[in-house]
């Protein structure tokens, strides 16, 4: 294509040859030639604010398509103008392969069509199974679409390393707290997966985990043929005392004013006490540091015998408590009391604004002269990811990342706006800006212009310990990831002592 003609000038797809006319390619060149030099003279990082600001809106518009449609009384009717609306997705989606945008564009219009006469739940994953065929973390319904809206079990779920595990439950239903649930209408968890991964696209492991409340849907799951109705659901498995248990258990309606809870943050202890729900765990001087500040975004205290442990859990201001005020507060405690060691905790952080912090990542290798741990998970994702890559640039040998992987690639498709399906109850996020961390970005027309004046280059994010999250460790109040720290740290410290 031309724009990547500007950067590698002309070349042939691999094992592609071509004859034209000498007269057609004096003139394709001639043409590459002013395109380039039009290229070259956009510079994103020494151009003025000003002429960069509209550079960077006119080409990664968040604005969706107008107009949109509006709020009918009529089900059937609604649907069908969301699915009009919806028709104009793929062309606004940049990340599609061509076949698979294609192919996106074939289903947008078949649901057009199909719209009347599709329940709620089928409408859902007709339209969650087009964003995903981006296979682009970013490219997705809002989580709100399984988790409110349609029927739910009285029960929450959470994806342990080992295992789906029962975390909170209702008073009706205690005894499944701590259950694992090992099948539900006879098939295995990962059958189910198997069946449901296409309404999710991205990293498989991500994408487990944001299907979580799916699970606990009869009706989406009777709606991708996984279930046998579409009020209640069986479900098998060993409970935590460690008895074998099979239960029907019927669903709860949940309307679009559902209160819901973030499904990364549902570990905490006494989550969900204010709709009703009993939590497995309970605050205690045995909760672990990750698990102390449910209601907040952003803490700090010490760890070990001298080290430093801060849980970033978000990438913008949350209500009613700034993220900059904390930012600075961490950097003077690490200049102030120069720590052995330093821990960010980036394991329930999905993102935000990654130049809240840029400059606290580049600066912390500097504010202390200790070693440096950052703990990942598959929740760490969008923003997280380029502080988590900033930091380990910054840092580099003094960098040791700890836990699971992060839950994108590093390229990925980011930026964009919202299409929304108001009758449907549905937002679908389209993106429009590409992010290349571990490599050159070069094409003006794709890469988010951000990231020239905000840069970042890492080989790889893979944890250098793994130190995965268990059911097993989390119903004793252990963190398998601070414990390999503290493990590393004082391995670090003896053999300080012997020399």
């Amino acid at each position: 294509m031309l724009q990547h003609g500007c950067n590698e000038m002309v070349q042939n797809e691999p094992g592609v040859s071509w004859r034209a006319p000498v007269r057609l390619i004096s003139l394709a060149f001639a043409s590459l030639l002013t395109a380039c030099a039009t290229a070259s003279a956009l510079d994103p990082v020494h151009m003025d604010d000003a002429a960069f600001e509209h550079e960077l809106a006119q080409r990664f518009p968040s604005a969706p398509p107008q107009p949109a449609p509006v709020e009918l009384t009529d089900q059937r009717a609604g649907q069908a103008a969301d699915a009009a609306y919806f028709a104009q997705y793929p062309n606004y989606e940049r990340s599609y392969a061509p076949a698979r945008r294609a192919q996106a564009q074939r289903l947008a219009n078949q649901l057009r069509n199909d719209a009347a006469s599709l329940t709620h739940e089928q409408f859902v994953l007709r339209v969650a199974e087009i964003a995903a065929l981006a296979d682009n973390g970013h490219t997705a319904i809002g989580r709100n679409a399984f988790a409110k809206n349609t029927p739910r079990l009285p029960i929450r779920t959470y994806l342990f390393a080992d295992g789906l595990y029962v975390v909170s439950a209702t008073a009706a239903h205690t005894e499944l707290l701590g259950a694992r649930i090992d099948r539900i209408d006879g098939r295995s968890i990962d059958d189910i997966y198997r069946v449901v991964r296409r309404y999710r696209g991205g990293l498989d492991a991500m994408a487990r985990r944001v299907l979580v409340p799916m699970l606990e849907s009869p009706a989406l799951l009777h709606a991708a043929g996984v279930a046998g109705s579409d009020d209640s659901l069986t479900l098998r498995g060993i409970l935590l005392n460690g008895q074998p248990f099979e239960q029907r258990v019927a669903a709860e309606r949940r309307d679009r004013a559902a209160w819901v809870s973030d499904t990364a943050r549902l570990i905490f202890p006494d989550t969900l006490g204010n709709v009703g729900m009993h939590s497995l765990l309970h605050l205690s001087p045995d909760t672990p540091a990750y698990l102390h500040n449910r209601e907040h975004l952003f803490s700090v205290e010490p760890v070990g015998a001298d080290g430093l442990y801060f849980a970033l859990g978000f990438n913008r201001d949350a209500e009613n408590e700034p993220i900059q005020p904390a930012l600075t507060s961490v950097l003077a405690r690490l200049r102030e009391t120069h720590p052995r060691f330093f821990v960010l905790d980036m394991r329930l952080n999905g993102g935000g604004d990654y130049t809240t912090t840029y400059a606290f990542a580049h600066d912390i290798p500097n504010a202390f002269a200790g070693h440096i741990y950052i703990l990942t998970s598959p929740w760490t994702f969008s923003a997280a990811i380029t502080t988590v890559a900033g930091l380990k640039q910054a840092g580099g040998s003094r960098v040791t990342i700890v836990g699971e992987p992060v839950g994108d690639r590093l390229d990925f498709w980011a930026e964009g706006g919202t299409f929304t399906l108001p009758n449907s109850f549905l937002t679908v996020g389209f993106t429009n800006g590409r992010h290349v961390y571990n490599g050159p970005c070069r094409d003006l027309n794709q890469c988010y212009w951000l990231n020239y004046r905000f840069p970042v280059r890492v080989r790889t994010l893979t944890p250098d310990i793994s130190a995965p999250l268990t059911f097993a460790a989390y119903r004793h109040n252990q963190d398998p990831a601070m414990e390999a720290v503290l493990a590393r740290e004082a391995r670090s410290g003896s053999i300080a002592h012997t020399r």
